[in-house]
């Protein structure tokens, strides 16, 4: 049995585009029964969107896209991105926030805020001043400052010329930053597994070498299936792969809000969503329309 998901998506609080609450509204336009916000390392959608969910009556799925890095440091350095799921149960009070990977996360949008910063009081007064036409960005907390498309819109908004010069730069983030982003995708599986969730490998055939790739599903408790990164073929390929060893498999779309949406081809399985949930799933939510 198979539940209409979308398991895998951004928002402003990444790359993404959408707010929480437009984000789970869109899915449940579209049908969705199980929806999860996995923003890139951190967890700042995912009360907001879990508040959305609950008033639509969808079940919610705490989330994170976890960012590590094959040969880093080398010419061949290559990001995996490994989906941690965390029971529905990590909601209720502050389980959650003390998580090894929520705590990661508020490191991550406090060396992204300075990174920002640093670059801004680069530029030539002018490019300053012009960025901060819609208020001084030294101003906002971690928390409150935009986060990568968010910003990118604000440079294209105010002072486009500066495009293509950040575009280059903010490679340099996770290139750069051994400490965050500087482990092995095994070391991120690891961690959380540490802290109670599910380790699901993101788009797997986007990975460049073939070889690391396999030992990394090998190792993980599950795969991506179908995601807008797969043609039917791949999908099936990958399908076959988590069927034979044993995997639980997803279905999302990896939605950023800057193309067309492409739904998932399929539902995520029935006992991959009550292995996350950690309870089973009552037949009337499953099956209703």
């Amino acid at each position: 049995m198979f539940v209409p998901t979308d398991l895998h998506g951004h928002t402003l609080f990444s790359d993404g585009r959408a707010t929480p609450e437009q984000y789970v509204d869109f899915r449940r336009e579209i049908g969705m029964r199980a929806v999860a916000i996995a923003d890139h390392d951190v967890l700042r959608a995912v009360p907001r969107g879990a508040a959305a969910a609950a008033a639509a009556q969808m079940v919610f799925i705490p989330a994170v896209e976890v960012t590590s890095f094959i040969h880093f440091g080398t010419p061949d350095a290559e990001q995996i991105h490994i989906l941690a799921y965390y029971p529905e149960a990590f909601l209720r009070g502050p389980r959650l926030a003390s998580t090894a990977l929520h705590r990661r996360g508020l490191r991550v949008e406090a060396r992204w805020r300075d990174f920002v910063l640093e670059w801004v009081s680069s530029l030539a007064e002018a490019d300053r001043l012009a960025l901060s036409a819609e208020g001084p960005l030294e101003a906002l907390p971690p928390g409150e400052f935009p986060a990568l498309q968010s910003f990118i819109d604000r440079v294209i908004r105010l002072r486009r010329p500066l495009f293509e010069a950040f575009r280059e730069h903010h490679v340099r983030f996770w290139e750069a930053d051994r400490e965050l982003f500087g482990w092995e995708p095994e070391e991120a599986i690891d961690a959380i597994r540490a802290d109670g969730a599910l380790d699901i490998v993101a788009h797997p055939a986007r990975y460049r070498d073939k070889e690391r790739a396999n030992q990394i599903l090998l190792r993980a408790s599950g795969l991506e299936v179908y995601t807008s990164r797969h043609k039917a073929e791949i999908a099936a390929g990958y399908r076959a792969f988590a069927d034979e060893h044993r995997k639980h498999w997803t279905a999302s779309s990896d939605d950023h809000q800057n193309a067309r949406y492409i739904r998932p081809p399929s539902g995520t399985p029935l006992p991959t969503l009550e292995r996350i949930l950690r309870r089973p799933l009552p037949l009337d939510l499953v099956l209703s329309p």
